[in-house]
């Protein structure tokens, strides 16, 4: 029972300074950044920036660098991170309409994205590649979906990383969770 005046408060069960939500892990980064294949002076778009840790990768390439997300703790993280991108907070459906062109995009948060996906696509040059970075099955399905309503789907990748750890004074193998890439181009 909490004391009196004290807020209820529920743990998010993640560690302090970390954002919730599934993190994009370094390895999943790396391959992002291949598929979308980032050139100096295009316009990068992060769709859920969470840590900011995709708009870091994408700023080596770019720095035009924007981002959005619904989480103030998030945008917050992505604008430490990247000082000289450019993130909004709240709902992509009503920041996607004042944002520039955008050459290459990243998806990392789907919510809202049956609203938001259209005016994406009214923003995306010609040539624009998409990449969307799920964890959920049903996510990656409803994803891919909208991409073949457009024209837009190239492909589906799997990724599964193994961490290694001691073991018994050997090296054991420990399975993070898969991940699902969809990929398509404008």
């Amino acid at each position: 029972m909490k004391p009196p005046g004290q807020p209820s408060v529920k743990p998010s069960g993640n560690p302090p300074g970390k954002i919730p939500g599934t993190a994009t892990q370094p390895e999943n980064i790396a391959i992002a950044m291949g598929k979308l294949s980032i050139d100096q002076d295009m316009v990068f778009l992060d769709m859920g920036c969470g840590s900011g840790a995709v708009s870091l990768a994408a700023s080596r390439y770019t720095d035009k660098i924007y981002g959005i997300d619904s989480r103030p703790h998030a945008v917050e993280a992505s604008k430490a991170l990247v000082p000289a991108g450019n993130f909004f907070l709240g709902d992509a459906s009503e920041i996607l309409p004042g944002m520039p062109k955008i050459d290459r995009c990243f998806i990392g948060g789907t919510r809202g994205i049956e609203r938001f996906f259209p005016i994406l696509m009214e923003k995306a040059k010609p040539g624009c590649i998409v990449v969307a970075d799920l964890a959920r099955i049903g996510a990656t399905s409803v994803v891919a979906g909208l991409m073949k309503e457009r024209g837009i789907f190239e492909e589906i990748i799997q990724v599964q990383i193994s961490r290694g750890y001691d073991l018994a004074g050997d090296i054991g193998l420990r399975p993070m969770n898969p991940i699902f890439m969809v990929v398509g181009r404008c």
